[in-house]
């Protein structure tokens, strides 16, 4: 996933093009507007935040060299925004990971998944459903977005171990609601790799 948004951004780059910068939006607009509604809560003024930002990187595409992780880049840009039309529009302190409102896709058993029952997903769903809110919007920036430990830390403007920490709180979490075993380290290993990086 990772991969192919950085690819489109190298052609982005070189190019500078509408029509490479139309495959870059289309790449990256939907994730960005989902990032932007948990911050303010609506779906309408998420959608003008993003479309902002991706304007502004359209005018300003001659320092495009400077940028190093353009993910990184969008997810912080839409999250100072966002933090910043909620400033602006409320007039208050807003902490991202207090105040965010996460909607998580449903997970369904796939080809890689065949020896977990549907069952199962259902029941993953309702304890992720179930995470604090700091959790929730770590797992889905991980999980969802496929951001590392380090992009969702400067996204969210915390320490890479403020993240380490809430992974391991959601993992705790959601083998407690499963009632999976994590003093065995097969269990603990097995439940993160599957809840992360599948």
């Amino acid at each position: 996933m990772e991969k192919k948004g950085k690819y489109k951004f190298i052609r982005f780059k070189e190019e500078l093009s509408q029509e490479s910068f139309t495959d870059f939006f289309d790449y990256y607009f939907i994730r960005l507007n989902q990032f932007a509604t948990t911050i303010v809560k609506s779906d309408l003024l998420a959608e003008e935040i993003v479309l902002d930002v991706f304007l502004k990187l359209w005018e300003n595409s001659k320092t495009l060299d400077a940028i190093n992780n353009i993910e990184t880049y969008l997810y912080i840009s839409v999250r100072n925004k966002s933090i910043n039309v909620l400033k602006k529009e409320r007039k208050f302190h807003f902490d991202i990971l207090e105040n965010s409102y996460i909607q998580l896709a449903d997970y369904n058993p796939s080809a890689e998944s065949d020896l977990i029952e549907h069952e199962m997903f259902g029941a993953l769903n309702e304890a992720v459903l179930q995470l604090p809110s700091k959790c929730k919007i770590i797992f889905k920036l991980i999980r969802e977005d496929g951001l590392n430990r380090n992009e969702v830390a400067q996204v969210l403007n915390i320490s890479a171990k403020t993240v380490d920490n809430q992974v391991a709180i959601a993992i705790k979490k959601i083998a407690e609601q499963l009632n999976i075993d994590l003093t065995n380290p097969k269990n603990s290993h097995g439940l993160m790799t599957f809840l992360l990086f599948f």
